[in-house]
């Protein structure tokens, strides 16, 4: 396919194995978020698909194209870095146009820059910057240097010189790591535009879950050199493939309480019946995310330790039996420490885990 595919990539420095045989595509025009911990690999995958680091085994494919050897410049990639990698002697305005003399200036020429082009490649050059530095709000600030920008505008400078020569593929490796809380809002907006405008097959890498869930076509969750699942962030949260991601994904985290599957396969919590059926047996994992509680509905006593004022809600702190629930119940809800509160779930919002930690089929019992 056309895009970006990642054939069975490995890495490893030294004895260590960074990437465990990571396979991976991204089609033209789809944004996907690789999502991480830090240090399971991301940036390394990231380097390789960029042609800075080579894998010791797998391929990468751009357009049709096996480029795993191939030079960094002959990958038709534009990538963000965390950091800017601004030139801090030049104006963003030649900021911006350093891919395009680059493209234009042969290897053997050292010119002042932009002085050995004719007019019209000048004017070519200038029509593109221009071009794409009007949406991105960089319009006034074209003559000014790096020095003298906000991190923001910093970041956007960046982002302008990645995508102001239409590459195949765009790499972003934590692009918004170095804005504070609101600026990464506003600036989350403004990848994605640019990303629809560029059409270009877009990689993001992040650790931030937020990002990957309100920006990403498609969420592929890394841990550990591996990639355990890529999916549409609902079904990457609402479906996890197995614990690691369940753990990993949402914030509250997910509860996840040892349960067991009958003879006749229903599964029991604390001794009571679930609601829920299994073809699995032994020992289960049941996972509930805090919003899927219904207070005040259920079989499950929940003693509450500790309550947490959200704005849109309150976090409960509870425990079940020796085990730690949080629960997530409205703003104005009248719940004070040491309640103890009548708890149940949505069995439909309910997963199940099997003892090597993949999800297995659970039915309700209507469905059984």
């Amino acid at each position: 396919m056309s895009g970006l595919v990642i054939d069975s990539v490995r890495k490893a420095f030294g004895a260590t194995q960074v990437l465990h045989g990571v396979s991976l595509s991204v089609r033209p025009g789809e944004f996907v978020a690789l999502l991480g911990p830090s240090g399971c690999g991301k940036s390394t995958l990231m380097r390789i698909i960029a042609g800075i680091d080579a894998p010791d085994a797998g391929r990468v494919i751009i357009n049709d194209r096996d480029v795993t050897r191939a030079h960094p410049g002959a990958r038709d990639v534009a990538m963000v870095f965390q950091n800017y990698a601004l030139y801090p002697h030049l104006t963003v305005r030649q900021n911006i146009a350093v891919p395009l003399v680059m493209r234009r200036l042969s290897a053997w020429q050292r010119l002042p820059f932009l002085g050995g082009f004719a007019g019209a490649a000048r004017r070519a050059i200038a029509a593109d910057v221009e071009r794409i530095a009007e949406p991105l709000g960089l319009a006034p600030l074209l003559d000014r240097r790096p020095a003298q920008l906000s991190g923001g505008q910093r970041q956007r400078v960046a982002l302008a010189r990645a995508v102001v020569r239409a590459p195949h593929v765009f790499l972003l490796d934590e692009p918004l790591s170095n804005l504070d809380a609101a600026l990464r809002v506003t600036t989350r907006r403004e990848i994605v535009d640019i990303h629809r405008r560029v059409g270009a097959a877009s990689l993001y890498v992040t650790h931030d879950q937020s990002e990957a869930l309100t920006m990403a076509d498609r969420v592929a969750v890394m841990l550990g050199g591996r990639l355990l699942q890529c999916a549409a962030p609902a079904d990457v949260y609402d479906r996890p493939a197995n614990l690691d991601v369940a753990r990993f994904i949402g914030s509250p985290a997910i509860n996840l309480l040892p349960a067991e599957a009958r003879d006749d396969g229903w599964v029991q919590l604390a001794g009571r019946a679930t609601g829920l059926a299994t073809a699995a047996r032994g020992p289960l994992t049941l996972g509930v995310r805090p919003e899927a509680w219904r207070i005040g509905a259920g079989g499950w006593p929940a003693r509450v330790e500790h309550t947490e004022f959200l704005g849109d809600g309150l976090l409960v702190h509870a425990r079940l039996d020796d085990h730690a629930v949080l629960l997530r119940a409205e703003p104005d809800a009248r719940i004070a420490v040491g309640d103890v509160l009548p708890i149940g779930f949505d069995p439909a919002r309910a997963l199940v885990f099997g003892a090597d930690g993949a999800r297995v089929a659970a039915v309700e019992p209507a469905h059984a």
